[in-house]
């Protein structure tokens, strides 16, 4: 493709290079013709009047022509024609027809001058343009060699320029090939100049990046799938094959049914929070008017037994924060922020939920007291399945999805959500949403 296209470059670059020179040496040979025609004209002018002043009447319908010296021989001739079409005298070629009208004309490879003298003297100057049509001819074909010879040079520097130009996408294709081989790594190299080629060659890679860290996600949100539901998988089938491989009592019936039920329900919650990261980028649902505010104080309502239970208090601080969106979807994701902090936080600890107006969006932010998040953790808090090494030892049968679900609807919404912490001084998750026009 690349040699095909090289090629096409390369012969629209002969044609219009070959276009400019014909065109050049056309207007050249032209200029030549006007300028020899000029001086021919003006030298036809000067005989003229010379021989119109050599007319004399002499009486009567007779009239004298006083010429001087014979005029040189050359490409010039003249004819004298009294007024009733009588030749007084000629020189050089004979003129085949006595003119009917003053000026100036081309005539059988030509060109004439009539004037007009003394009583009725016609008067024509002519002069063969054959040599001037040679020499304009020889001229043409003096500048279709040179053209040629430019033309020749130019096509072996446009070969030349067209592979220079074209390199970057020999480099693109090799990168593509690399890349349809299974290597995910292959990047364009990089030209370090500024051209289109070069800038597309640069978006590629750019592309190319985002392309693998989407390939490296869907790998490790499978993977991380595969894990979270291994492990009641095993234990649901560990529990079925040892209840049957013996009589059980009923109590023993029941608690292996209990075994088995929990397992099926750590499976449920954990496809649950994957269909709602997967709805996250669904079609819009029916938005209505709806206000953070309540939905804030429902959530932190609904969450109230597991406050109790880990004795939090949990506080709202929120003016009136209307926003238009799914009031199920967003109290779903205010409700896993909220959980998050509950459940994470320290005993007796603390749960802030501030809601302000700021510019054009609506915010949330949600404040523990807990132990925070590790720095290394804290880029991937929103990604589905990932846990720090905090939540991994206060809550090791967590799934990891709450923040990832709540990235997905805040996203929905137009939004985003970002979080701030600090080892031991605790954890802010802030929604932020657009406010209504």
């Amino acid at each position: 493709m690349r040699e095909s296209l090289r090629a096409r470059l390369l012969v629209w670059h002969t044609v219009t290079t070959a276009l400019v020179v014909a065109v050049f040496g056309a207007a050249v040979c032209y200029l030549a013709w006007r300028d020899r025609l000029t001086d021919i004209d003006a030298a036809l002018a000067a005989r003229a009047a010379m021989l119109a002043g050599a007319v004399r009447p002499a009486g009567g319908d007779r009239v004298d022509v006083l010429l001087g010296p014979p005029l040189p021989p050359g490409p010039y001739a003249h004819a004298i024609w009294t007024a009733d079409g009588r030749l007084l005298d000629r020189a050089g070629t004979s003129l085949v027809a006595r003119p009917d009208a003053p000026g100036l004309r081309t005539r059988e490879g030509r060109r004439e001058r009539t004037v007009v003298a003394a009583s009725g003297v016609r008067i024509v100057v002519s002069r063969d343009l054959a040599p001037v049509r040679q020499a304009i001819w020889t001229l043409a074909a003096r500048l279709a060699l040179v053209g040629a010879g430019v033309l020749a040079i130019s096509m072996a520097l446009g070969w030349l320029l067209a592979g220079r130009m074209l390199a970057p996408l020999a480099r693109i294709a090799a990168t593509a090939r690399r890349m349809m081989a299974g290597d995910l790594a292959a990047r364009v190299p990089a030209a370090g100049e500024s051209t289109e080629l070069d800038q597309i060659g640069r978006a590629l890679n750019g592309a190319f990046d985002r392309l693998q860290a989407a390939i490296d996600r869907q790998q490790r949100f499978t993977a991380d799938a595969s894990h979270e539901l291994r492990t009641p998988l095993t234990a649901l089938s560990t529990e079925t094959q040892w209840a049957l491989a013996r009589e059980r009592t009923h109590e023993e019936w029941r608690r292996s049914l209990g075994v088995c039920a929990r397992a099926a329900a750590r499976m449920q919650a954990v496809v649950e929070r994957l269909l709602a990261v997967a709805r996250g980028a669904a079609a819009a649902n029916a938005r209505v008017a709806v206000r953070l505010d309540r939905l804030a104080a429902e959530a932190a309502s609904d969450l109230a037994p597991l406050a109790d239970r880990r004795g939090v208090t949990v506080r709202i601080a929120a003016p009136t924060l209307a926003v238009v969106g799914d009031p199920d979807r967003l109290r779903e994701a205010l409700t896993n922020v909220v959980a998050n902090a509950i459940h994470y936080n320290r005993e007796a600890g603390d749960v802030v939920v501030v809601g302000r107006r700021l510019g054009g969006q609506i915010e949330v932010a949600v404040t523990d007291t807990g132990g925070g998040i590790d720095p290394d953790d804290l880029p991937y808090v929103f990604d589905a399945f990932y846990r720090g090494r905090h939540a991994r030892r206060q809550d090791p049968s967590g799934a990891g999805l709450g923040l990832a679900v709540t990235r997905a609807i805040v996203e929905h919404h137009g939004g985003v959500v970002h979080c701030a912490s600090r080892p031991g001084r605790g954890t802010c998750v802030t929604i932020s949403v657009p406010a209504p026009g």
